[in-house]
């Protein structure tokens, strides 16, 4: 495939209706009259949409209209003036909001799918939660279920610690993050056959603001998954859901397994895998959500 047409590709930014001073970017890849249907995704911590999906948008293109954007003070989407970014933060109630507004911009009713990855599928669960009538079926590729406990080791402390210190804290925490990102040998080796895509990693991370970093780690840091899959689960949605793990992330394989049993969703752990599934297996990602939400 070649390039996307410029005639099929509309950029905008726009203020939050709930939020006036915050300003959202977006990019809707829609052939003209197309009618297909949509697809939304939702990015991690540290991403923008420009980087992070160009596998799945090289896959869907053809048959789906997709929606990217750019969280709160990531990528496109800009710092805003007053907000307390290193003390309040963000919540995923604010966040899950947000993907509605942008909809709600673009004149869209519902979609068809909404496909997050880390923080962008924590996201995809409280906007199912949340907004209901607005999405079909959602995938939620490396979130886990709840943040740490009250008098557990803060594993995003040494990470807010790094990224706040100098002009140079996020260049000094991207190879951390890529590493954490793509770990093993297995994890390596991708890195090491794909160094366009390495590259491209390491700018998204280095040119990540520490603003933007620190107020969705502050959701991070203080969410609980269990009401919005009860509500899912009561209302009969639970095959609505799609869990995705790496097999090699950390602690996620074993907590999306324990949140499929809770919930009733549906479960795919793909092996091999560190935390960004959605390129490091990009083919065995884009088959199952394929399936999935065909």
């Amino acid at each position: 495939m070649g390039p996307v047409p410029a005639s099929e590709i509309k950029y905008g930014l726009f203020h939050l209706p709930h939020a006036p001073s915050v300003k959202i970017a977006y990019s809707f890849y829609d052939a003209p009259q197309s009618n297909l249907p949509v697809v939304m995704l939702s990015n991690s911590l540290s991403s923008n949409f420009k980087t992070l999906w160009k596998e799945f948008v090289e896959h869907f293109r053809d048959s789906y209209s997709i929606i990217l954007y750019d969280q709160r003070f990531h990528g496109e989407s800009p710092l805003a003036d007053g907000f307390d970014y290193y003390g309040k933060g963000l919540t995923f109630e604010e966040l899950a909001d947000d993907a509605a507004a942008v909809l709600d911009h673009l004149g869209i009713a519902r979609i068809h799918a909404f496909v997050g990855l880390s923080m962008g599928a924590t996201t995809a669960v409280v906007f199912k939660a949340r907004h209901s009538a607005r999405v079909g079926k959602i995938v939620a590729a490396g979130s886990g279920l709840k943040s740490a406990s009250p008098g557990s080791e803060d594993v995003f402390a040494p990470r807010i610690k790094i990224a706040t210190e100098g002009p140079d804290g996020m260049a000094n925490l991207a190879p951390l993050t890529l590493a954490r990102w793509f770990p093993g040998d297995p994890g390596k080796k991708f890195l090491d056959d794909h160094p366009i895509r390495r590259e491209e990693f390491l700018t998204m991370l280095r040119d990540a603001t520490p603003e933007g970093f620190v107020a969705c780690i502050r959701a991070l840091q203080n969410f609980d998954l269990t009401p919005s899959f009860d509500t899912i689960k009561q209302r009969g949605e639970s095959k609505d859901v799609l869990l995705v793990a790496g097999a090699m992330d950390g602690p996620l394989p074993d907590a999306n397994t324990s949140m499929a049993k809770l919930s009733d969703a549906n479960l795919a752990i793909i092996e091999e895998s560190g935390h960004i599934v959605t390129v490091q297996k990009a083919a065995e990602f884009n088959k199952l959500v394929d399936k999935f939400i065909a």
